[in-house]
């Protein structure tokens, strides 16, 4: 690795063409357990080692280039680092993408803000998690039941993020789904919040027109094949999000409260509302999360949905971190999903 960044190095200065580059990322792995049980009651139970806290592992390259008068270029090249037996979250068994990690190039001015042309985290996203204290752990959503619409990336995607005045900062998106002939799987969106020491308020809104029939998922709590609490709408059907909050953080303790709300067409709908606590007790943060939602189906079939997640992390240094999680999401009578891990992540 050395050899290679000094070969690299010395190939620059040759050709004048040195560059800045920042290598980083993140590696999580954690032993877990993750129980669903179904509509039909059946239960069954997963466990392994892997990224639990994180979602996946990172690795990333970013660069950004002075261009003067106060203009900046910026690239940002992200991978999923985690190669999976099973083939979640990669292209295929035991390999890694970029499908789900944020990568752009764009330019940026102090006074007038950032547009990014890549790979980026839909604007709402934003509003989801820093409206959880335990700041989204675990890819099963155990004891996240608002609608997870928002937290997402966009493909395909032009963002303009303007810079903060006055602590108020506005984001806008705009997605494109590259159907020839057609608007299906094109997005908008934008977030507008305001910081004020401990304060922070968020709204967002988001408009997504389905590039497939099936699609609006809402939460998948107990999910088997075929057995998630799926809505079925036709191509192209429309789906609007919104999510709105507030957080304050108090110094020895940080509570935060959100509401979001999905539908797509003119009845299937999700909603849900999140309250959290976050306090350090010794050198130990715990965080505990309580959420409630429902989903309305196409043909207006409500189940009432809920959950609860409860987070210790524990700080070895500034970069790494042990953590703790268990959570649990119930929908209806039945279906439950349920996870617990420990684990260690670090990041570079």
């Amino acid at each position: 690795m050395k050899k290679t960044l000094v070969a690299v190095a010395a190939m620059a200065a040759v050709t004048g063409a040195m560059a800045d580059v920042t290598i980083g990322g993140l590696i999580d792995a954690g032993m877990y357990s993750l129980s669903t049980t179904s509509s039909l009651s059946v239960k069954s139970t997963t466990r392994g080692v892997g990224p639990q806290y994180n979602g996946t592992d990172e690795l990333f390259f970013a660069d950004s280039e002075d261009l003067g008068n106060g203009i900046k270029a910026n690239a940002r090249l992200g991978f999923n680092a985690t190669a999976s037996s099973s083939g979640a979250n990669t292209t295929a068994a035991g390999t890694s993408n970029m499908s789900n990690r944020v990568s752009y190039i764009g330019v940026s001015s102090a006074s007038l803000g950032e547009v990014q042309f890549g790979q980026q985290w839909k604007p709402g996203f934003f509003s989801v998690l820093n409206l959880d204290p335990a700041g989204l752990p675990t890819t099963s959503g155990a004891g996240l039941v608002v609608p997870g619409d928002m937290a997402a990336l966009t493909s395909n995607s032009i963002t303009y993020t303007a810079p903060s005045f006055n602590g108020v900062g506005f984001q806008f998106q705009k997605g494109y789904g590259e159907t020839a002939g057609s608007t299906a799987g094109d997005s908008s969106g934008y977030r507008l919040d305001y910081t004020n020491g401990g304060l922070y308020v968020v709204y967002s809104a988001a408009t997504t027109a389905l590039a497939s029939t099936g699609t609006f998922a809402g939460n998948s709590i107990g999910a088997t094949t075929g057995d998630a609490l799926l809505t079925t709408t036709a191509l192209g059907t429309s789906v609007k999000s919104t999510g709105y909050g507030a957080s304050y953080d108090f110094g020895m303790a940080k509570v935060t409260a959100g509401s979001f709300s999905s539908t797509a067409g003119g009845t299937a709908k999700n909603t849900g509302t999140a309250y959290g606590l976050s306090a350090p007790v010794g050198a130990v943060v715990l965080s505990a999360l309580i959420t409630t939602g429902q989903q309305v189906t196409s043909g207006a079939v409500a189940t009432n949905t809920k959950g609860q997640r409860y987070v210790g992390t524990y700080n070895l240094s500034k970069r790494t971190s042990l953590y703790a999680f268990t959570g649990t999401s119930t929908a209806g009578t039945i279906r439950k999903t349920t996870e617990s891990a420990f684990g260690i992540k670090h990041s570079f």
